[in-house]
C-alpha cells in the first residue's frame, strides 16, 4: 500500500481539475488524473512525476470507474480523496427548444458522473473507514440565472446529493463536501471549447467580470485551493458543505451597478 495519500480527479487534464491535480500533487498526495484526453492526461501526469498516473475515465461509462478503482487498487491500494470535477456547459436554448437529447447528455455528465464517482470512491474508502470527497458544484446550482437550464438543475442537485451522501457515511469516516465556484477562466465557462464563441473571449470574460463585486474571474487554482482545503485535515469537522468560492457573486450586485442614491456614498468617492 502507498504511504502517500492517494487523489482521483475526474477531468483532470484541463481547466479546474488540471489546477487540482496540481494543487494536491504539491501537498505531497500521489494523484490520479482521470479524463478522456489521454494525451494531456498522460503529459500532465509524466509532469507530476512517478507517483502520478494517467487512467481513461468516461465519466458516462460506469465500467470506466470500474477500471478507474481497480488501477488505483493495483497500485496504490487505497483512495483517499476524489474530486468529481468532469462537466459540460450543457444545452443551450429556450425551454420550448430544447432537443430532449441534448438535456440526458448533459445530465449524464454533470450529475449522474457525481453519483458515480461517489459510488465507486466509497467503496474503495469504507474499508479503511476514512477518506474525503469532494464535489465541483456551481454557484449556478444555487440561484438561478448563471446558467443554461439543465447546468442550473444538475448542480442544484449535486449539491443535494452531496449533502444526502455525507448524511450516509459521515459516521464511517468518510467527509462529503461540495464546492461551488462561481465566474473561473476556464475552457469550460469561457466557452471555448463551443466553435459559436470561438474568438469572442476577450467580450465573454467582460460580461462576466460585469457581473463580479471583485471584479475579475477566478483563477483554476484558487478553486483548486478551496478543495484541497476540503480534502485536509484542517477541515476534518467539516461534512456536508457546499463552499461558495465566487468572488462575492452571491451576495448581490457590485457596489458599482447600485441604485445612484447608494453610490453616492461609497468610498471611492471621497
Amino acid at each position: 500500500m502507498s504511504e502517500q495519500p492517494v487523489c482521483l480527479v475526474t477531468g483532470g487534464a484541463s481547466g479546474i481539475g488540471e489546477a487540482c491535480a496540481r494543487a494536491f500533487a504539491a501537498r505531497g498526495h500521489a494523484v490520479v488524473i482521470g479524463d478522456i484526453q489521454d494525451g494531456k492526461a498522460a503529459t500532465i501526469a509524466a509532469e507530476l512525476g512517478d507517483t502520478a498516473l494517467a487512467v481513461h475515465l468516461d465519466v458516462r461509462e460506469e465500467r470506466d470507474f470500474t477500471r478507474a478503482m481497480e488501477a488505483i487498487s493495483a497500485r496504490y491500494g487505497r483512495l483517499d480523496v476524489m474530486v468529481n470535477n468532469a462537466a459540460v456547459v450543457g444545452a443551450l436554448g429556450p425551454i420550448a427548444e430544447l432537443p430532449v437529447e441534448e438535456w440526458d447528455y448533459a445530465q449524464v455528465v454533470i450529475l449522474r458522473s457525481v453519483f458515480l464517482g461517489m459510488k465507486h470512491a466509497a467503496r474503495l474508502m469504507l474499508p479503511r473507514q476514512q477518506g474525503a470527497i469532494v464535489n465541483i458544484a456551481s454557484a449556478a446550482g444555487l440561484t438561478s440565472g448563471y446558467g443554461p437550464h439543465i447546468y442550473n438543475a444538475c448542480k442544484a442537485a449535486v449539491v443535494q446529493l452531496t449533502k444526502s451522501v455525507s448524511l450516509e457515511l459521515a459516521e464511517r469516516g468518510i467527509r462529503v463536501n461540495a464546492v461551488c465556484p462561481g465566474n473561473v477562466e476556464t475552457p469550460i465557462h469561457t466557452g471555448v471549447t463551443d466553435d459559436r464563441w470561438k474568438g469572442r473571449m476577450e467580450k465573454i470574460r467582460s460580461e462576466h467580470v460585469d457581473d463580479q463585486p471583485m471584479p475579475r474571474m477566478a483563477q483554476p487554482c484558487e478553486i483548486a485551493d478551496a478543495v484541497c482545503w476540503l480534502a485536509s485535515e484542517q477541515s476534518s469537522y467539516v461534512s456536508g458543505h457546499a463552499l461558495v468560492v465566487d468572488g462575492g457573486l452571491l451576495a448581490g450586485r457590485p457596489w458599482r451597478q447600485q441604485p445612484a442614491f447608494l453610490r453616492e456614498f461609497h468610498p471611492a468617492r471621497k
